[in-house]
C-alpha cells in the first residue's frame, strides 16, 4: 500500500508534500481516524476490512478484492477542501500509468466521482525500506546493490514513461513479502517535459533541485538513488550531520533552508571518499561517486546508465573466478612445479653432499694417518738426534771433564743435598759457581756450537730437524750446562737449578710437583719424549726429547751419569711448517693441528695451529688463553666419526678465517720403542768421528737406529678440511639451477600475466560502453522519452 507514508527520519522540516492541510485539519483528521470503526463508503468488487490509518486527506483501509481473493488497500479522500485535484489526478495518473512493473505499486481501480474519492491499489505488506533501515542499521553489499538495482529497473521504467519521480527516498519504497522494492507516492512526480518544480526530501535531493525555479531532470532521480544506495551502504544518508541539520532549522524560510542546503552539498567533500567498509569494490565506489556528483554534468544522465554499469560489474564479478582461476591455477600448478622440482633439487643436493662428504672424510682419515705417520718418524729422528749427539765423543769428553771438576762437583753435590728443588733455589751462592765455573763455559760453548747446527739455515739444508734448546742435567736433576737458541739473561738461566720434578729428568708421564724430595727421584734409564709444555718465554708449546748418559757403561752399565735433553717447538716440526697457509692471507683448505691427549683439564687443549706461527710471525702470543676441543668431541673423533667441526681458534684474535665448518679426522701419535742396535750406533758415530773432527756433516745415514713404533704418545693429530671446499661444486650447482629455474618462473608469470592482461582488455572492450556511463551522460532530459524500458 502507499498511504499512510511513514514519517521521514530527517528531523525538522523537510519539504516531501506540495499541499497542507494545516493544524486544523490535522487535528480533524487524528478524530476522525479515532473514531474509525466502519468504512466511509461501499467498494465495488471489494470487501473493505479493517482500517490501517489515516493520513492529511484521508483513511487507509485494507480490503480483499471479491473476485480475487487478492488483499488490495483503499485510499479514501474525505477531505475535498484541502485537496490539490490536480496535482492528486497526476499522481494516480501516473500510477496507473506505471502499473506495468512490478518495482512500482499497481493501482487496481480509481473511483474518481465517487463521494468520497478512492482508488484501490495493491496491498505491500512488507513495510517501507525506512522501516528496514532503521531496524538493521546498515545492509550487507551484496543485499544493497541487489534491492537499488531492481529501484533502478523501476525508476528506469517510470523515466521510459516519461515520468520523473523526484522523491525517492526509504520511505517511499515499500517492500513486499519477498522483500522486492516497489516505488510509492509519486505525490511530487513530474512528466519529463514539465517545467513545473518538485520539491524532495532534504540528503535524497540533489543540489540543484533544491530550488523553486528548477526544472525537473532524470537526474535528480539518479542523485537520489545513489543516495538511496548510500544509505544502505553506509547507514546514514550522504552528509547527514547535526551540524548541517541546525543551520537548516536556523535558516529561516523555505527558500533560505534550500539555498543553504546547495551551499552545504557544494562545499562538503565527497561522502563517498569517507565510506569505508570492506566489499565495496571500485567499479562500485565509482558508480557512488557518479551518481552523487554535484555539478549535474558530471552524473549520470538517466538510469539506463546507471543500470549499465551495474551490469557491467556484474559481469566482472561474474568472470572473476574464471579470471582468478586463469591466474590462480597456472600459479598452484607453476607453484606444485617448483616444490617438485625443488624437491628434486634437494634430494640431488642432498645426495651428492653425502656422497662428496664420505669421500673427502675417508680422504681426510687416510690424511691424519699418513699426517701421524710422518710425525712419528719426526719423532724418530729427533730421537736418534738426541741419542746421536749424546754419544759423540766431543761431548763425552767435555762432560766427564765438567763432572769430574772439583768445582763443579762440589756445588752439584751440594744442590743435590737440599731437600727439595725449591729449597735447593735458596743456595744463590753456589748457583752462581756453576755458573762462572770455566769447565763448564767450555761445555756449554760446545752445545752452542751444536744448537746452531739446527737453527742456522746452513745447517738446517743439511739437517731438516730444528731445535729449541740444548741442555745437560746431572744424575740428582741440577741443569748445569745449557745452549738456547737466543740470548738469555743470567737471571733466566736455567743452569744451576734442580728440575728433578720435570719429566724430562725422570722419565715419568706427567711433571711431578716441585715439592718432591730430589732424593726420592732418579733419572731415567732410555729415550724419553715429554708431555707438551708451554714456554714461558714464547708461550709456543714444546716437547722435550731427553737420554740418558752413561760414560762407564762396560764397569758401570746400569749407572746414569747424566741426561742429555733437546727441546723441541711443535711449530717446528717439518709436517706443521707453513701449515695451512694460503697465498691471498686466508686460512688453507686443509691444516694439520696438534692436540693434546691426556685425560684432565688439558685434554684437547690445541697445542700447535697455523695461527700460532702466524701470530709468533708477528710478534704476538697466544700464550693468555687455552683454546680446546671438547672432550667428547676428541672421543667422537679417535672413534671415526664424521662429525661437524668448528675450529676453536677462529674466537682467537685473527682467527675469522678459521671460522664455519670442517671435516676433521684424528690419529694418536705413537712412539718408537728403545733402539734395537744402540752397539751399532756407536760404532757407527766413531767411524764418522774419525772421518771428521767434530765437523758439523753427520748426515741422517749415520746409525739409524731400529725403531718400532708401539708406545703411546701424549699427542694428537687432527687434519681438518674446510667443508665449503668440499661442497663448493654441490652449491656452485644447486645455485646455477635456482638461478635458471627463478629465470624460467619469472618467463612463465610474464607470459601468463601478459596473456591475462590481454584477456582482460578484450573483456572490457567486450562490455556495451565501456567506460562508466559511456557517451550518454550528454543527453537532455527530454531524450529519456525515446528510453526501452530496461
Amino acid at each position: 500500500m502507499t498511504e499512510p507514508s511513514p514519517p521521514n527520519p530527517s528531523p525538522g522540516p523537510e519539504p516531501d508534500r506540495t499541499e497542507d492541510q494545516g493544524a486544523v485539519g490535522q487535528a480533524a483528521a487524528r478524530r476522525l481516524s479515532m473514531q474509525a470503526t466502519m468504512p466511509p463508503a461501499e467498494v465495488p468488487g471489494v470487501r473493505v476490512e479493517r482500517f490501517l490509518g489515516a493520513g492529511a486527506f484521508g483513511q487507509v483501509w485494507i480490503g480483499r478484492d471479491l473476485n480475487t481473493g487478492r488483499g488490495v488497500a483503499v485510499k479514501f479522500y474525505l477531505h475535498r477542501s484541502g485537496v490539490n485535484w490536480s496535482l492528486l489526478s497526476r499522481e494516480v495518473k501516473n500510477l496507473v500509468q506505471l502499473s506495468a512493473n512490478r518495482h512500482v505499486v499497481q493501482v487496481l481501480e480509481v473511483g474518481w466521482d465517487a463521494d468520497p474519492p478512492y482508488y484501490v491499489m495493491e496491498l505491500v505488506e512488507g513495510g517501507s525500506l525506512e522501516e528496514m533501515l532503521l531496524q538493521r542499521g546498515r545492509l550487507p553489499v551484496s543485499e544493497a546493490v541487489e534491492m537499488f538495482q531492481k529501484i533502478c529497473v523501476g525508476l528506469n521504467h517510470c523515466h521510459g514513461k516519461g515520468v520523473l519521480h523526484c522523491d525517492v527516498k526509504p520511505a517511499n519504497i515499500l517492500l513486499a513479502a519477498d522483500n522486492e522494492p516497489k516505488l510509492a507516492d509519486f505525490g511530487q512526480s513530474r512528466m519529463s517535459h514539465d517545467q513545473t518544480p518538485a520539491m524532495g526530501t532534504l540528503f535524497y535531493m540533489a543540489p540543484e533541485q533544491a530550488d523553486l525555479n528548477s526544472t525537473p531532470d532524470s537526474r535528480w532521480d539518479v542523485y537520489a538513488a545513489g543516495a538511496l544506495l548510500y544509505r544502505m551502504l553506509a547507514g546514514n544518508a550522504p552528509h547527514r550531520d547535526q551540524s548541517l541539520l541546525s543551520q537548516l532549522d536556523t535558516a529561516g524560510s523555505l527558500p533560505g533552508r534550500l539555498a543553504r542546503y546547495r551551499e552545504a552539498i557544494a562545499a562538503a567533500p565527497s561522502a563517498v571518499d569517507a565510506l569505508s567498509r570492506r566489499g565495496i569494490d571500485r567499479p562500485l565506489r565509482r558508480i557512488l561517486e557518479k551518481t552523487l556528483a554535484v555539478e549535474p554534468k558530471k552524473r549520470y544522465a538517466n538510469m539506463q546508465q546507471v543500470l549499465g554499469d551495474l551490469k557491467r560489474r556484474e559481469d566482472k564479478q561474474r568472470r572473476r573466478p574464471l579470471m582468478l582461476l586463469g591466474i590462480v591455477g597456472p600459479i598452484l600448478l607453476l607453484l606444485a612445479t617448483c616444490v617438485f622440482a625443488m624437491r628434486s633439487i634437494n634430494r640431488a643436493t642432498e645426495s651428492a653432499t653425502t656422497a662428496l662428504r664420505t669421500e673427502a672424510f675417508g680422504s681426510n682419515q687416510l690424511a691424519a694417518r699418513f699426517a701421524a705417520q710422518t710425525l712419528e718418524t719426526e719423532i724418530e729422528r729427533y730421537f736418534q738426534l738426541t741419542e746421536r749427539e749424546s754419544k759423540r765423543d766431543a761431548f763425552e769428553e767435555l762432560l766427564r771433564e765438567t763432572l769430574d771438576d772439583p768445582v763443579m762437583k762440589s756445588s752439584l753435590e751440594e744442590i743435590a743435598s737440599s731437600e727439595t728443588p725449591a729449597a735447593a733455589l735458596e743456595k744463590a751462592d753456589v748457583r752462581d759457581a756453576i755458573l762462572d765455573s770455566p769447565v763448564r763455559h767450555r761445555l756449554n760453548d760446545y752445545l752452542d756450537s751444536r744448537l746452531q747446527i739446527y737453527t742456522s739455515e746452513q745447517g738446517l739444508t743439511t739437517h731438516r730437524q730444528r731445535l729449541a734448546s740444548l741442555f745437560v742435567v746431572d744424575s740428582s736433576g741440577t741443569i748445569f750446562s745449557i745452549a738456547y737458541g737466543r740470548h738469555v739473561a743470567r737471571e733466566q738461566n736455567s743452569a744451576g737449578r734442580n728440575y728433578a720434578y720435570r719429566a724430562y729428568f725422570n722419565g715419568d708421564r706427567d711433571f711431578s710437583p716441585e715439592e718432591l724430595p730430589i732424593s726420592s727421584v732418579s733419572p731415567l734409564q732410555r729415550t724419553h719424549l715429554s708431555s707438551a709444555f708451554r714456554s714461558t718465554a714464547t708461550g709456543l708449546w714444546k716437547i722435550a726429547i731427553s737420554t740418558p748418559v752413561r760414560l762407564d757403561p762396560k764397569t758401570q752399565p746400569g749407572k746414569v751419569d747424566a741426561v742429555f735433553v733437546a727441546t723441541i717447538n711443535l711449530g717446528d716440526f717439518e709436517l706443521l711448517r707453513e701449515n695451512g697457509a694460503a697465498p691471498n692471507g686466508r686460512s688453507g683448505s686443509q691444516v694439520a693441528v696438534l692436540v693434546e691427549a691426556r685425560q684432565g683439564k688439558l685434554r684437547g687443549t690445541v697445542l700447535q695451529h697455523p695461527l700460532m706461527d702466524e701470530q709468533q710471525r708477528q710478534g704476538a702470543t697466544l700464550s693468555e688463553e687455552r683454546y680446546q676441543v671438547a672432550s667428547e668431541l676428541v672421543d667422537a673423533l679417535l672413534e671415526g666419526g664424521d662429525v661437524d667441526y668448528r675450529d676453536p681458534m677462529a674466537s682467537a684474535p685473527g682467527g675469522e678465517s678459521y671460522a664455519g665448518q670442517w671435516i676433521a679426522a684424528m690419529q694418536p701419535v705413537t712412539l718408537p720403542e728403545a733402539p734395537s742396535q744402540i752397539a751399532a750406533l756407536n760404532d757407527t758415530e766413531a767411524s764418522a768421528s774419525s772421518s771428521s773432527t767434530d765437523s758439523d756433516n753427520d748426515t741422517e745415514s749415520n746409525a739409524k737406529a731400529t725403531f718400532t713404533p708401539k708406545r703411546s704418545t701424549d699427542l694428537l693429530v687432527l687434519v681438518q678440511y674446510r667443508l665449503s671446499e668440499v661442497l663448493g661444486p654441490v652449491g656452485q650447482l644447486r645455485s646455477s639451477l635456482f638461478r635458471e629455474g627463478i629465470a624460467a618462473i619469472a618467463s612463465i608469470l610474464l607470459v601468463m600475466f601478459g596473456l591475462w592482461w590481454v584477456v582482460r582488455r578484450i573483456g572490457d572492450d567486450d562490455s556495451s560502453g565501456g567506460q562508466l556511463g559511456g557517451d550518454e551522460s550528454e543527453k537532455t532530459p527530454n531524450d529519456v522519452e525515446t528510453m526501452t524500458v530496461a
